[in-house]
């Protein structure tokens, strides 16, 4: 597949979470610095447990338990009506009732705060985010506490009910892009499927089959291009990258920070992925760092050992990884020099 993603310079975004409790405060900040790059809607977990990105996305899901005061999730497939709401939820996806799988505002204040935004505003590219299904499945549990993927019908359910989300998140924000506009120039959209425990591919305790996950992932891919969106896949840990490029991607986020190198121990996969124009998002701006940030002449020199294939595109810029957990003041900073190194180059 060939990506129509073509960028014409360098653009930097961001992952998904900030620190903010406000999404009004946390919308200031987005299009402050990634109004003429990719801005994004804001995950803002410290609001609300529910904005957690293993929450954000259950409604719908069957068996769903979430406890608030205790900042805790799972799957209870016991429950009296778990039959009953696994059935419904295969029903709404065989009948394309999005609406059914709609994200409400009190788990995704900072996706409607956005959505808001930017109806007014002409943006070239717009971005958000979904939790993907290896991460989730492995993430939340049953019951008995065993990672919920190893329920092989639950899993099926849950990466058809991720796939309706993606699906009716493209179109809200078509929709609100759209407003008042005529068809030139539509503003593009990108959707990250965020999945961080991609790291775990290949270790002892990952008991699902590599096909399976390629399968998973590529069905989430498929419904995201079905919108007429792009589709990227954000990692912020090491992993067998090997296989992430198989997918059908369009754009791959990876913690450059720390791994940049590891991306390159596949020179065949990843010449591929560029072949058929994939981009790379350098996640190049540290963001668990409790010393000052680096300068930005020393990221340019970090990224320097690799830097034939870093121009053979462009590319997109971003933090290593989202943002829920730095104070405000070291979220702005980040923003700014994430926007600071794609503005060098």
């Amino acid at each position: 597949m060939n990506t129509r993603l073509h960028l014409n310079r360098y653009l930097a975004t961001g992952v998904g979470s900030l620190p903010h409790s406000s999404p009004s405060e946390a919308c200031d900040l987005v299009f402050r610095y990634f109004k003429d790059d990719i801005p994004f809607w804001p995950q803002l977990p410290k609001k609300d447990f529910r904005e957690n990105m293993y929450v954000q996305f259950t409604q719908g899901l069957p068996g769903v338990v979430i406890d608030q005061a205790g900042k805790k999730i799972y799957i209870d497939t016991a429950q009296d009506n778990y039959a009953k709401a696994l059935e419904a939820a295969y029903e709404r996806y065989l009948a394309e009732d999005l609406d059914y799988f709609a994200i409400s505002p009190d788990y995704a204040g900072g996706f409607y705060e956005f959505i808001k935004r930017i109806k007014g505003m002409n943006p070239a590219f717009i971005k958000g985010q979904i939790i993907g299904p290896v991460s989730f499945g492995l993430a939340v549990t049953d019951q008995h506490k065993k990672a919920i993927i190893y329920e092989q019908e639950f899993r099926d359910c849950l990466t058809k009910v991720l796939i309706m989300k993606a699906r009716w998140q493209v179109r809200k924000l078509r929709d609100a892009l759209d407003a008042g506009r005529g068809p030139q120039d539509k503003p593009q959209i990108i959707i990250f499927i965020d999945e961080p425990y991609l790291v775990s591919i290949g270790s002892s305790f990952f008991n699902i089959t590599i096909e399976d996950v390629l399968s998973m992932l590529n069905d989430c891919i498929a419904a995201i291009h079905s919108e007429g969106a792009f589709a990227g896949i954000h990692c912020c840990g090491n992993t067998d990258w090997g296989i992430v490029l198989k997918t059908n991607i369009d754009i791959l986020n990876f913690d450059a920070y720390n791994y940049a190198e590891t991306i390159f121990l596949y020179p065949k996969e990843l010449d591929s992925f560029l072949q058929r124009n994939g981009i790379l998002a350098w996640g190049i701006v540290p963001t668990h760092l409790r010393e000052d940030l680096p300068a930005l002449e020393s990221l340019l020199k970090k990224m320097a050992p690799e830097r034939g294939a870093f121009k053979q595109s462009f590319s997109l810029l971003s933090p290593a990884c989202g943002l829920s957990g730095v104070p405000l003041e070291r979220a702005e900073e980040i923003l700014a020099l994430t926007l600071r190194l794609t503005r060098s180059l």
